[in-house]
This record gives structure tokens, C-alpha cells and sequence, in this order.
């Protein structure tokens, strides 16, 4: 059986859905990669289309860290991305359970992280 992720022929590797992903340039730049999608519409990427995606633009390494209705991406404080809700066309923001934040020079009262 194994992991989901790692089986080829699961739903999760095969159906189109949005996707979210985090990855390393050669340069070691970090690069995050978002693709709008309905699942029960079939509309998004596989997940090896996205790992092509990825591997187009020159990523080196990546991680898929999301999907579904809750990948959404927001710049400079603005909705960028169309995250739906119940897996339909309607878009609609939603409460998530994690999220990643990237900020260009560190928050000065946040302290160091290791």
C-alpha cells in the first residue's frame, strides 16, 4: 500500500486540483507556486503536472505543501489566487488550519528562528 504521495495511481497523485507548492532555485532563491482549480470539476493540475510545472521554470527542489479549495495566495495584502468553496466555482476565502508567510527582511520583534 504505502504512502498516498508516494503511489502514482492514488487520487491524490492523479486528479486535477489546485495545488501549492514551495521551492529552491539553483541559486537558492525560494520561489512559491500556487495553480487555481475546482476538483470536482476536474479543473487544476496533477501532481506530476505540477512537479512539471516546477521543473520548467528551473526549480530544483520543491515541496507540494497544499491543495484543494484552501490553496489561495495573497501579495501585499490582496487575494491574488480564486480559492473556492465545497468544491465548486464560487469563490469564497475560508478558514484554513496552517498557512506560510514569507517576508522579504526578518520582522524585527519576532526574534531568530532556528
Amino acid at each position: 500500500a504505502g504512502s498516498a504521495d508516494l503511489n502514482t495511481s492514488s487520487s491524490f497523485f492523479t486528479e486535477k486540483a489546485p495545488r501549492t507548492g514551495v521551492g529552491i532555485m539553483p541559486d537558492g532563491r525560494l520561489i512559491l507556486a500556487q495553480v487555481d482549480g475546482i476538483e470536482l470539476a476536474k479543473q487544476g493540475v496533477t501532481l506530476a503536472e505540477f512537479a512539471e510545472i516546477l521543473y520548467l521554470r528551473g526549480v530544483l527542489h520543491a515541496v507540494n505543501v497544499d491543495g484543494g479549495g484552501s490553496s489561495d495566495s495573497v501579495y501585499k495584502g490582496k487575494v491574488v489566487g480564486k480559492p473556492t468553496c465545497s468544491d465548486t466555482p464560487l469563490i469564497c476565502e475560508r478558514g484554513v488550519a496552517s498557512l506560510t508567510c514569507i517576508y522579504p527582511q526578518p520582522l524585527a520583534n519576532w526574534g531568530t528562528f532556528v
